[in-house]
């Protein structure tokens, strides 16, 4: 196949360039494009491209999905950042030799993306929009980023730095209107997801599904504070955890709330209270079906 590798290698592991470019090649296809992470959608593919590789972590995925939204070039994953939820989510989170041996053979399936509109703007999502605890989480680690060099140790680190966000967050007060119906509380988070996880292997909601038209609206408030910090404290020391927060499926949802928001890896803010819509665009990018 002809490919466009869309890549980053400062993810994760830091796997080289010169590695990916090398298995993709002994494994009979050709590199038509080799671009970082800052390319934009005119760079990424030509009228040779068969296939974009996104080579790298969540952000990587993320970016080349927003860039293929509508497009008839499918999209592979080549998990080598920290928490690959994506690629989890695409059953894609297997060794490098084994998801490009599949590409030649393998079936096209398709995901959804979401669109959230704001004071701030409008773009195209892949993992979810929420306010409270992960924002709050990515924003304390863009203060204070990790010392840490290999994965296991990274993950460590952003989960233990979420229970130290968790013990000092405050609830915020929102209104979440879900596919017509409003609720209004005070929230310790409340997530749009279109995948299960978030952060480092956080799953907040394990029934999601990228590729059935529907969001998971997972809310959680004071009184799932020591749940939510009995999760991250197992998955800190190793053990088996899960969660069963409140969990609603919809299409369409509006946040109105004057909390900062995460839009995949990024924070949005405003200055007042305001309202976010999101909305599903189902099937909205095809995949590489490798298993």
């Amino acid at each position: 196949m002809r490919i466009s590798l869309f890549h980053n290698q400062s993810a994760g592991d830091s796997t080289s360039l010169s590695w990916i470019r090398e298995l993709i090649a002994t494994s009979g296809h050709e590199i038509v494009r080799a671009l970082d992470r800052e390319a934009g959608f005119a760079e990424l593919i030509d009228e040779r491209t068969e296939l974009v590789v996104a080579a790298g972590g969540d952000g990587t995925v993320a970016a080349a999905a927003r860039m293929l939204a509508g497009k008839a070039v499918p999209l592979a994953v080549l998990p080598l950042g920290t928490a690959n939820n994506i690629a989890t989510a695409l059953h894609a989170n297997a060794p490098s030799e084994q998801l490009v041996a599949c590409w030649e053979t393998a079936s096209r399936g398709q995901f959804d993306l979401g669109l959230a509109r704001g004071p701030w703007g409008e773009r195209r999502f892949v993992e979810g929009v929420g306010m409270g605890l992960v924002p709050a989480a990515i924003t304390s680690v863009h203060k204070k980023p990790f010392a840490a060099d290999d994965v296991p140790e990274k993950l460590e680190q952003a989960t233990t730095r979420y229970c130290q966000v968790l013990s000092r967050l405050e609830p915020r007060r929102a209104t979440l209107t879900v596919d017509g119906e409003s609720i209004t509380g005070d929230f310790l988070l409340a997530e749009i997801l279109n995948i299960s996880s978030v952060g480092p292997n956080l799953v907040f909601a394990p029934r999601a599904d990228p590729s059935d038209g529907f969001f998971s609206v997972v809310t959680a408030t004071e009184e799932h504070r020591d749940e939510l910090n009995r999760y991250l404290k197992a998955l800190m020391e190793g053990s088996d955890a899960t969660l069963s927060l409140p969990t609603l499926r919809a299409r369409t949802i509006e946040i109105e709330t004057v909390d900062d928001l995460h839009v995949d890896d990024d924070i949005v803010r405003f200055p007042m209270s305001s309202t976010t819509s999101i909305e599903i665009e189902a099937g909205a990018v095809e995949f590489l079906v490798c298993y």
